[in-house]
């Protein structure tokens, strides 16, 4: 599944990634930080500490539950090309490793097709649609872990460097491409109504 020595000078699809603060971004778990106003009224009113990214001054701090978790690279490889050690693209996108799950585990037959990372283009026998097996590696504890697609981390390109070197494995060309049309499957299959409404070509009948 992966290459013995992995490209440390750049990222690529399907590379994963050590100790990445993952955020639990849930509405009850987050504080807006805040310093109190000046003045003389008791108690004395905080005001949320704003930040300004790229321009936009619409920015304010939080403090908010992370998890250092692996993680795997989803953005396009040409999307991720460095020149001076920054990327064209705004942001590039990663998805998180969890554990397999332990109802997979338990069930001989899950686990195999899991394990085999099927085709999802096969109607008949997609697989897992929504996650991507990663085989035991001694980076990664020894143990098998799966890529889930519904977990994804928007990075700033400004981050680039950083998280460069976090990088501890390489998928091969025949293991990115999986990856790559699994993680588009799960994000972007036609549906069983969207096919019967005659809309898997959706471009063929516009005038």
């Amino acid at each position: 599944m992966f290459v013995q020595d992995a490209d440390a000078t750049c990222l690529r699809q399907g590379d994963v990634l050590k100790d990445i603060l993952f955020p639990l971004l849930a509405p009850q778990e987050i504080a807006i930080l805040g310093r109190f106003t000046a003045g003389e009224d008791l108690p004395r009113p905080l005001s949320a500490i704003a930040r300004v990214h790229r321009n936009d001054s619409n920015w304010l701090t939080a403090q908010v539950p992370v998890r250092p978790s692996y993680c795997c690279v989803a953005s396009q490889c040409c999307d991720l090309e460095p020149r001076h050690e920054k990327i064209r693209m705004p942001a590039f996108v990663i998805a998180r490793l969890i554990q397999v799950p332990a109802q997979i585990m338990a069930d001989t037959q899950k686990l195999e097709s899991l394990r085999a990372n099927k085709d999802p283009r096969d109607q008949n026998n997609p697989g897992f649609l929504n996650l991507f097996h990663v085989a035991a590696h001694e980076r990664l504890g020894g143990q098998e872990w799966v890529v889930d697609f519904n977990q994804l981390l928007s990075i700033p390109s400004s981050e680039f460097p950083a998280i460069l070197g976090s990088k501890i494995l390489q998928m091969n060309d025949r293991s990115r491409v999986k990856f790559k049309i699994k993680f588009a499957a799960s994000l972007a299959r036609v549906t069983e109504e969207e096919r019967a409404a005659g809309l898997e070509n959706p471009w063929a009948f516009e005038e």
